[in-house]
């Protein structure tokens, strides 16, 4: 028994150490935004449209997406007081920014693409699977698979401890530690947030 849990924890920790480098390499850059200094990439557009594909956001939306080659997802979507709105169509690193006004032949789109620590800290936040670009819907598997992951990893980690007789004291220790250490730091991020 003890060779397949340690068999088990080591693939879980092999299979899912690229998701965890991102998360890793993303929460750094939260943590310490002003070590990068990457800039986003902005252009300013203007494009041609039928009113008649216009006639709602989310129309407009799919009519960019399927004949101007914006790739992502309708989200935010803003409507003015005057009939004019705004929306964005998103997708992991770069987002497109429309803004339109009702009659009007030309859409103005402003696209921002991120550097590539700036893809990873948007990878960071996507989550669930209602999204309408498959993309993210699967990184949100991949997501749910790493958490589950990681339990199995910690609960057969403390198998495994328990199960070398000769490191229970020390690993008492350090598990303890490291358990205080990290309820610590959640309570102290609850009180400032």
């Amino acid at each position: 028994m003890y060779r397949l849990i340690r068999n088990i924890h080591l693939t879980l920790g092999l299979a899912f150490a690229l998701a965890l480098g991102i998360y890793l390499l993303s929460s750094v850059r939260l943590a310490h935004r002003s070590w990068f200094k990457p800039q986003p990439t902005v252009s300013e557009k203007s494009v041609t449209v039928d009113p008649r594909d216009a006639a709602t956001p989310r129309a407009l939306g799919l009519h960019l997406i399927e004949e101007h080659g914006l790739r992502g997802e309708i989200v935010r979507i803003q409507p003015s007081d005057d009939g004019s709105f705004a929306f964005t169509i998103r997708r992991l690193g770069t987002a497109y920014q429309v803004r339109y006004q009702p009659g009007a032949r030309e859409v103005h789109v402003k696209t921002t693409r991120l550097a590539f620590i700036g893809m990873l800290q948007s990878m960071h936040f996507a989550h669930g699977f209602w999204h309408e670009m498959e993309l993210i819907n699967i990184w949100g598997a991949v997501l749910l698979l790493t958490s589950i992951g990681l339990l199995l990893m910690g609960a057969s980690g403390i198998y495994l401890w328990f199960e070398t007789h000769d490191e229970r004291k020390i690993g008492s220790v350090l598990l303890t530690s490291a358990l205080v250490f990290g309820l610590g730091l959640l309570v102290l991020v609850r009180i400032q947030g």
